[in-house]
């Protein structure tokens, strides 16, 4: 396997575009340590990280520094050191944070290390990132959000029903009074 000095400098750029690319188009990203993690348990990872939708993939770190520059991801350059992965979302920006908890949780023999992430352009702490893999889901988020927003309907609505009914019945029993004078 060659190292990143042995790589041709064309095949360096294109590697460093189709990364600035990806880090332009994401909207969060989680850097992982995934030293330890024997090759069948990074296939299962991978496959893992697919079947979420979010790109997992394994980075060098002087090509990532490179990309990296002048995009939201910018704020990683400090942290590209040492056996690094990168877990990218393109449509959600809590995908990676899920995605690598659930991982955790799948009870495989090892779990990439979270070093750091970033959320919308905002950089974020191991800590932070685990507290965002504990959030609802988004769609959790809407039903809860639009279960408050039906209460006060669901309320006015039984509550106008119930003047209507009294209403009806104050009115039938003056007509009845009515008829029977």
């Amino acid at each position: 396997m060659r190292g990143v000095a042995d790589v041709p400098n064309a095949e360096k750029i294109k590697k460093v575009e189709e990364l600035n690319g990806v880090f332009l188009k994401a909207k969060a990203a989680v850097l992982a340590d995934y030293q330890g993690i024997e090759a069948p348990d990074l296939t299962l990872l991978r496959s893992h990280m697919r079947s979420r939708s979010v790109d997992f993939r394994v980075i060098k770190n002087t090509l990532a520094r490179q990309a990296s520059k002048d995009t939201p991801f910018e704020l990683l350059d400090k942290e590209f050191k040492g056996p690094v992965s990168l877990v990218v979302s393109f449509d959600d920006a809590v995908a990676p944070a899920k995605a690598l908890a659930e991982f955790e949780k799948s009870g495989a023999p090892k779990s990439p290390k979270v070093i750091c992430g970033v959320v919308e352009g905002k950089l974020v702490s191991p800590e932070q990132v685990k507290a965002i893999a504990d959030l609802p889901s988004k769609e959790a988020l809407i039903s809860q959000m639009l279960a408050v927003f039906n209460g006060p309907t669901t309320s006015f609505a039984g509550v106008f029903s119930s003047l209507l009914r009294k209403l009806v019945g104050t009115l039938d029993a003056v007509r009845e009074k009515k008829g029977s004078e």
